[in-house]
């Protein structure tokens, strides 16, 4: 009946058949046989049943069996009693652009990662480095526009691990709750510049 190939790119909902193919269906004139067949053809066009059954006034199963039996008795469809238009196509998207980060900034982060993770609680220790790294990570999200998802992806965390050490850092409010996790560091445990 149809190669899917070529019906891929065809709109497959809310299709609604033009006014010309419900003037056949109703036309006086028009047989079972020659009814048949345009249905068999529209369907071969790639019209749903649905649409084919609302401008007939079959229902969609009976339209169903009428084109599988049509299709199986092997009838051609020479004699097809009105215009077969082609389905709609559907809407074509744009690809999404992506922004990456800076492979600059992206490969000092990686390097700073692993130095920075090392940082507990009030201890000193490569607090500069945390701070330089989050600091970092503020500019590529919020200056450049990189989402935390590609930026988390790009560094091997979670996304909710790199919101949680913006707002633990201060550069962004958390999403909602009151969880002490999320209070910023001290500022005598910060390093000063």
């Amino acid at each position: 009946m149809t190669n899917p190939t070529t019906t891929d790119n065809l709109k497959k909902t809310m299709l609604e058949l033009p006014p010309e193919v419900d003037f056949v269906f109703a036309d006086a004139r028009t047989t079972v046989e020659t009814r048949n067949a345009y249905m068999y053809a529209l369907r071969g066009a790639g019209w749903t049943l649905q649409s084919i059954s609302e401008s007939s006034g079959l229902t969609r199963e009976r339209v169903r069996q009428i084109v599988k039996d049509f299709g199986e008795n092997g009838d051609t469809v020479a004699n097809v009693a009105g215009p077969v238009p082609t389905p709609p196509s559907k809407a074509v998207k744009e690809p999404r652009q992506y922004v990456e980060p800076d492979p600059e900034k992206l490969a000092r982060l990686l390097a700073l990662k692993p130095i920075a993770q090392r940082v507990r609680s009030n201890s000193p220790n490569h607090r500069e480095e945390a701070e330089e790294y989050t600091k970092l990570i503020a500019e590529v999200h919020m200056t450049d526009g990189v989402p935390l998802y590609r930026l988390a992806k790009r560094l091997d965390v979670s996304h909710g691990a790199l919101r949680f050490r913006l707002a633990r850092y201060g550069y962004k409010q958390p999403a909602a709750g009151s969880s002490k996790v999320y209070t910023p560091i001290l500022a005598e445990n910060r390093p000063t510049a």
